[in-house]
């Protein structure tokens, strides 16, 4: 995924009228929505009659009627139509309470708000609202099973005081206990619907999610042509998918924020998991379950030795830090992938690695003699012996480092379809076992991601412990004084630069 963090369908629009009234909307296309209206009555339906025209389930042609009335907002609500002020049902005429939300059709349906002058927006209420109900649904929870719990005890104790009370109190406490009864339907009804409404933000998150990674796609097959042939035509279209993408990407973010996902309550080390998942192009809101447990695992293993601190220092007094970064932005690849390079050799240049049947991997990419044709470097004549080469340009820096650039992204358009953990598990196997398994996959980025492949695969050990090593060590590099290490972000300052520019 890009660095850099559109169409929003459920935050609020803001502008800043000279006069009349202030628009927000909840929940709903606002595309063709007026933001401001400077009338004393608004009408509110799903006809195009209406000033505020909403189609939807439940909404009537005229549903509803926003009246001024001595410098009151007053509400008019058509005879079978259904409105929340709120979280309240309201029918009739009733006077709108300042910062008010208006739903339609259904509680937490598409959403009307006014702002007056000198009024605040209301863009956190929804994300506010749906997180008090998580909480008070896991309090429902967990008062349910406390109440199972001691349901024998409380058997016997209402059993006993209703034998000894007469017929009026017997009454009394039935009368109790079915409104108890009734409560308790309504409440979990309504907590069950606020849970549905989660479950499809979550969808629709999830949605927008996988047309970014089609989009992905589309632009790095684009840039291989464009590379290729010369043809310019196509440098307009990959414009026009970047704004395309860059708009689905801040509506992402603002469903994340609706959902709660991310936010304070959440350890800082997870977030950083998360995100990073997210920037190797892996739906965060998808994760495994066990997932975060494991990459804290293979921390604990980086922290079991000097060798993460003896790399990074080794790569930053060399100067491969900016390079390999700068290499990799350069072609829409996450920088972090420096700690690829880390995994194959430490950062060393003149690595050679054992006699394999592909013959010896050498250099800080590690390239096997045909990967390394095949990407454009020259091989030596102590291609066949273990030991370095001067005149092999896999021990070339930055000639190895930009063919490694381009095998990534090969990888990312085809096998790994925008993934950048399969595009790890690819690049350390190669055309072997790993690449025949993902090529078993569907060939879309709902079907062929990372998470897919460890549930219906069992990977290597050798595989899996290369990807999450390559994982964690990006994970530490994000923060590395919280996960223990003496160190500062490495790549912080070349992606500072990258945000100023020249």
């Amino acid at each position: 995924m890009r660095q850099n963090n559109g169409q929003r369908d459920s935050n609020a629009v803001q502008t800043a009228p000279a006069a009349g009234v202030q628009l927000e909307y909840f929940l709903c296309n606002h595309d063709e929505l007026p933001s401001r209206l400077d009338k004393d009555v608004i009408r509110i339906g799903s006809s195009r009659k209406n000033d505020i025209c909403i189609p939807g389930e439940g909404i009537q042609p005229h549903h509803c009627t926003l009246r001024r009335d001595r410098g009151q907002w007053v509400l008019e609500v058509q005879e079978g139509s259904r409105v929340w002020i709120n979280d309240r049902r309201v029918k009739g005429t009733v006077q709108l309470p300042p910062q008010s939300i208006i739903f339609l059709g259904e509680l937490m349906g598409p959403g009307i708000r006014l702002i007056e002058n000198g009024q605040k927006g209301g863009e956190a209420f929804l994300s506010m609202t749906l997180r008090d109900m998580r909480a008070a649904r896991s309090n429902l929870m967990a008062a349910a099973a406390r109440a199972a719990a001691e349901k024998p005890y409380q058997r016997k104790v209402v059993s006993r005081w209703f034998h000894r009370l007469d017929q009026k109190y017997r009454k009394r406490l039935r009368n109790a206990a079915v409104a108890m009864t009734v409560l308790v339907i309504f409440g979990g009804a309504f907590f069950y619907h606020q849970q549905e409404r989660i479950n499809r933000l979550h969808g629709l998150a999830e949605d927008i999610f996988y047309q970014m990674k089609d989009i992905e796609l589309q632009i790095s097959r684009a840039e291989k042509i464009i590379e290729a042939t010369g043809d310019s035509s196509l440098i307009e279209e990959n414009k026009r998918l970047w704004t395309q993408f860059e708009r689905l990407e801040k509506q992402y973010d603002a469903y994340l924020r609706e959902l709660g996902f991310g936010d304070e309550s959440m350890p800082e080390d997870e977030r950083i998991i998360l995100r990073m998942a997210r920037m190797f192009g892996e739906c965060e809101l998808n994760a495994p379950k066990d997932f975060v447990q494991q990459v804290k695992a293979y921390i604990n293993k980086w922290r079991t030795t000097p060798r993460y601190r003896k790399a990074i220092t080794r790569a930053l007094e060399s100067g491969y830090v900016s390079f390999i970064a700068k290499t990799m932005l350069k072609h829409h690849l996450p920088p972090q992938f420096m700690y690829l390079a880390m995994q194959e050799s430490d950062f060393d240049p003149f690595r050679c690695g054992p006699r394999t049947r592909y013959g010896i991997a050498k250099g800080m990419w590690q390239f096997i003699p045909t990967t390394a044709v095949y990407f454009g470097l020259k091989l030596g004549p102590l291609v066949e012996v273990r030991r370095p080469d001067p005149k092999d340009e896999r021990h070339d820096v930055r000639k190895s480092t930009r063919a490694a650039a381009k095998y990534l992204k090969f990888l990312y358009t085809t096998e790994a379809q925008a993934s950048g953990l399969l595009v790890m598990a690819s690049y350390n196997w190669g055309e072997t076992k790993v690449r025949r398994l993902i090529n078993k996959l569907p060939e879309n980025p709902r079907e062929r991601n990372f998470w897919k492949l460890m549930k219906k695969y069992k990977l290597p050990r050798e595989t899996r412990d290369y990807v999450f090593y390559i994982f964690s060590a990006a994970v530490i590099g994000e923060n590395p004084r919280l996960f223990g290490f003496d160190l500062d972000n490495p790549l912080q300052g070349v992606l500072q630069k990258e945000e100023v520019g020249p």
